[in-house]
């Protein structure tokens, strides 16, 4: 009951923060200068009337950020240890919940939140692993904006809006200032504005905007749909059979080592019925094939993943949290029993379906199957303290 219960209250959590995307929606435009610095501006008015918690004249407080200013509300890099009305803010983070960040953006929200509150023309995140552009806006030779999400496959690590424009510096060069948002298992964990008082050529902001672009015309990687309504996904089906860009049913033994280089242990057992399992052992995974009597004719039966690094169905990952796996997956469509099985959608035996079950010792399982001609296939994944621990493809 009470890992059913955290699965709800993350629900509810999720569907909670939903709530201000209709007003960020209207305000979807490119990030300014003069919006980023309106905004570190107010936390330089809030800074000349506090005491900072540090002394920012020892040499620690000195990096190549400024001289550090720790408030409770947000800590600012100057561009000298004393806080005047001359006295120039370089860099600004903020890390507390709350505090508001630019366009009512904060800490602890998720990264859907953050893309929906500022302009966006990649929408599914069409990238490559690492990157993902968001748009690109080149007005040079007076100005330009950019923005992208880097990150580790389905895991976004950072989204960064950038201002380069040659106005706000007087002639003086461009800037190259910005906001970085850096995220953790898809939240926000701090708010950081850069390059206050930087200044770059027209060659760098030509190299930046090159770059965007190039990562704006690449589409070999996307973001899996997510839903917190749950019945609006397609249930686990025969797309879904993919890891590390190889599909499972149709997958042999060189095929294999082709993808994921040679074995690091092969094994054969006899079975009672005469047949012959091989298990071929690989960094991060194992793969199990069926032989016949005569050693001959494999055909797949079984993936284990247990590191992270390779991506399995709808790309999850071990060490994902449980509800940004569950909501990979169609949910809520079905019953809880009150103890410890909640059916997401489907009847478990008959066609394709979904449960969860939760236990009393912080595990959980989700199990997702569908019929194929070479029999069912079951997805099951196994969490110990809602993180994602290992990985089953199986038929069963």
């Amino acid at each position: 009951m009470q890992k059913r219960l955290i699965s709800l209250l993350c629900a509810l959590m999720m569907l909670a923060l939903c709530m201000p995307l209709a007003a960020a929606e209207d305000a979807g435009d490119a990030l300014t200068m003069t919006e980023l610095e309106t905004w570190v501006e107010g936390y330089k008015a809030r800074a000349m009337a506090t005491q900072p918690l540090n002394d920012p004249t020892e040499p620690a407080a000195f990096s190549e950020d400024g001289y550090a200013f720790i408030y409770e509300f947000a800590t600012l890099y100057m561009d000298r240890p004393e806080m005047t009305g001359d006295s120039v803010v370089r860099n600004l983070v903020v890390t507390s919940p709350d505090e508001v960040g630019p366009r009512d953006t904060r800490v602890d929200m998720q990264s859907y939140e953050i893309l929906a509150a500022y302009y966006n023309e990649n929408p599914t995140l069409a990238g490559d692993r690492g990157f993902a552009a968001l748009y690109v806006s080149n007005m040079l030779p007076s100005s330009a904006q950019w923005a992208w999400v880097q990150r580790d496959g389905q895991r976004i690590m950072t989204i960064q809006y950038a201002v380069q424009e040659q106005a706000a510096t007087g002639g003086d060069g461009y800037t190259d200032a910005g906001v970085i948002y850096t995220l953790q298992d898809n939240l926000v964990s701090a708010i950081r504005a850069y390059g206050l008082d930087a200044r770059i050529s027209l060659e760098s902001v030509q190299e930046n905007v090159a770059a965007v672009q190039e990562v704006m015309d690449v589409s070999s990687y996307v973001t899996v749909p997510t839903s917190i309504v749950g019945t609006d996904l397609e249930p686990f089906q025969r797309d879904d059979l993919l890891f590390a860009g190889m599909d499972f049913l149709t997958l042999t033994p060189e095929s294999a080592v082709d993808s994921l280089g040679e074995c690091l242990q092969d094994s054969w057992m006899a079975d009672d019925t005469g047949e012959f399992v091989r298990t071929m052992e690989f960094a991060g995974c194992e793969i199990s094939f069926i032989y016949d009597a005569n050693k001959e004719n494999p055909v797949p039966n079984m993936l284990s993943i247990n590191e992270d690094g390779m991506e399995g169905p709808r790309y999850v990952r071990i060490g994902d949290t449980f509800s940004s796996v569950l909501t990979r997956f169609r949910h809520s469509e079905g019953a809880y029993d009150g103890v410890s099985t909640e059916a997401l959608y489907g009847s478990e035996g008959s066609g394709a379906w979904g449960t969860a079950e939760y236990g009393s010792d912080g595990t959980s399982t989700l199990r997702y199957s569908f019929p194929t001609e070479k029999g069912e296939v079951v997805l099951y994944m196994y969490f110990v303290n809602l993180k994602l621990h290992e990985v089953l493809l199986y038929i069963a």
